[in-house]
């Protein structure tokens, strides 16, 4: 026990000088080792960069100690509770929830490796640099742990296969979250991308998905997703700090720019935890299981949590902040509807709420729900009149529009009415969801006005017009993998008569 702590006060003691190891350049000047484009702007000498400090202090040694445990517990619990016969118990709705998070995140992750290692070289501080490195070792790890917990699983659920391949294909879910990781993690300099993943991503919001849908996890009985989850979110809580020292230089150097990169990255990242979590925690998780409304986790962890570290920064609320509060009561739950009628197009299931799905939702979400009910009853309507089994029959035919900014379906505002707006910009016309992915795109045309979304590459001839070559030929999806009602339509609540007309049901 004394051994123990006299080493960890040695540690204590050495630990400030190995961190800070910057040194003046004699042979080239501070802008050529540190160019203003890879380094990232506005360019300040080191002096305005030497007091970043990150709260957590970590040693290489200490690091793989701890990762070694952690990683020995995953493999612990996988082999406890990981096996196929594990998952085959869970509800179907559920595996989708696994299949949705694990296709979504894992190469995301390795490609957060890319943009903390530029950070590792071109940081302006070497405590910055040092904690961007073990950053990289982290999301090198989050990237293999979902490939090989779920990777015996693709035998038994081929959809299960596309925790690696979503990334590799032209899927519209594919090619938002490439549109969406692509420009965050591959592209962007050390301090945008402080700001927008360190801060923005990490600190603001996965831990609705690491921490709120783990606990979700938890009330399912999926051990081998909680524990994958949480060991995950260890690590994020570490390189998550990387974000606030970078803020504290830019409120003093250059507070606007501050404000205007998280202005666009929270509205980025909301889309994209909207569609991730809140399919997850208000549809595919069996309603006796669920802990909390997606909404009331964003309550918790943003309007509470990320408002008040908004404070502390003295950063203000993003301008669309208005919008975003209405979105909280319809976005996801217009995406899913749009989604669920055009479930063949992703790799992973969809449920169709029956009457206590519905009476949960219009308890969670009074000012909104009433809108959605008709939606659910037309789609209820047409699985009693084609009997259960005829997936096609209760399927969009024809593609639908995409938002030029996010690439998502244009599922913005209200079921009664849609804010998409068609914008002409140099003679070419662009349709936007809604007035902050519209106002992005403007800011930052040059960055984003070539990308076709999946709409104009079947206009350009890229892609066929046909839904289900579309789906097969350029989404990459065969028939044992494309999403299907779990059910096939076969609710009991969907009661029917001899000649098929519903009898009671929602």
């Amino acid at each position: 026990m004394v051994e123990h702590a006299l080493n960890k006060r040695a540690h204590a003691d050495w630990i400030d000088l190995a961190r800070k190891l910057d040194w003046e350049f004699s042979y080239v000047s501070e802008r050529e080792v540190y160019p203003e484009p890879l380094s990232g702007s506005p360019w300040l000498e080191h002096a305005c960069w030497r007091e970043w400090d990150e709260p957590y202090r970590t040693s290489f040694s200490e690091y793989v100690s701890g990762q070694a445990q952690k990683d020995a517990a995953v493999r612990a619990v996988r082999d406890a509770v990981g096996q196929v016969d594990d998952f085959r118990r869970h509800d179907r709705a559920w595996l989708s929830t696994v299949k949705l998070h694990a296709a979504t995140f894992s190469l995301a992750e390795f490609a957060a490796v890319i943009g903390n290692l530029r950070a590792a070289r071109f940081a302006r501080d070497s405590a910055w640099r040092n904690t961007a490195l073990l950053g990289a070792l982290d999301e090198l790890r989050h990237t293999q742990i979902p490939l090989l917990v779920l990777h015996d699983l693709v035998r038994w659920d081929p959809q299960f296969d596309w925790t690696h391949k979503l990334f590799h294909t032209n899927n519209w879910v594919a090619i938002a979250a490439r549109h969406l990781v692509d420009e965050l993690l591959l592209t962007s300099n050390p301090i945008e991308f402080a700001v927008a993943t360190n801060f923005v991503f990490e600190s603001g919001f996965t831990n609705l998905q690491f921490v709120g849908l783990s606990s979700m996890a938890h009330g399912v009985g999926d051990r081998m997703f909680e524990r994958m989850l949480q060991s995950i979110q260890t690590d994020e809580a570490r390189h998550a700090q990387i974000g606030g020292p970078v803020l504290q230089v830019l409120m003093q150097e250059a507070p606007e720019y501050a404000q205007a990169l998280v202005d666009k990255w929270f509205w980025r990242t909301w889309l994209f935890f909207a569609v991730v979590t809140g399919f997850a925690m208000d549809y595919l998780t069996p309603l006796e299981r669920r802990t909390q409304s997606f909404k009331e986790f964003v309550d918790e962890w943003i309007l509470d949590q990320f408002q008040r570290v908004l404070k502390q920064y003295g950063l203000k609320r993003p301008w669309y902040w208005d919008t975003f509060l209405t979105s909280l009561d319809y976005y996801h739950h217009m995406v899913y509807a749009s989604a669920y009628s055009y479930r063949a197009t992703v790799w992973f299931d969809f449920v169709l709420p029956g009457p206590s799905e519905r009476a949960w939702l219009r308890d969670k979400y009074p000012a909104s729900w009433a809108e959605f009910e008709p939606v659910w009853d037309r789609i209820s309507a047409r699985w009693t009149k084609s009997g259960p089994g005829v997936e096609w029959y209760v399927h969009g035919a024809t593609p639908i529009g995409f938002c030029n900014l996010c690439q998502l379906v244009l599922s913005g505002g209200t079921p009664l009415r849609n804010t998409a707006r068609v914008v002409t910009l140099d003679e070419r016309k662009y349709v936007f969801c809604s007035e902050p992915c519209q106002k992005i795109f403007e800011n930052e045309r040059d960055r984003y006005a070539d990308h076709l979304d999946v709409v104009q590459r079947i206009l350009a001839g890229q892609a066929p017009g046909n839904v289900l070559e579309l789906l097969r030929a350029y989404f990459g999806l065969s028939e044992a993998e494309w999403g299907k009602d779990v059910r096939a339509g076969a609710y009991p609540w969907l009661r029917r008569g001899a000649n098929g007309e519903q009898k009671g049901g929602a």
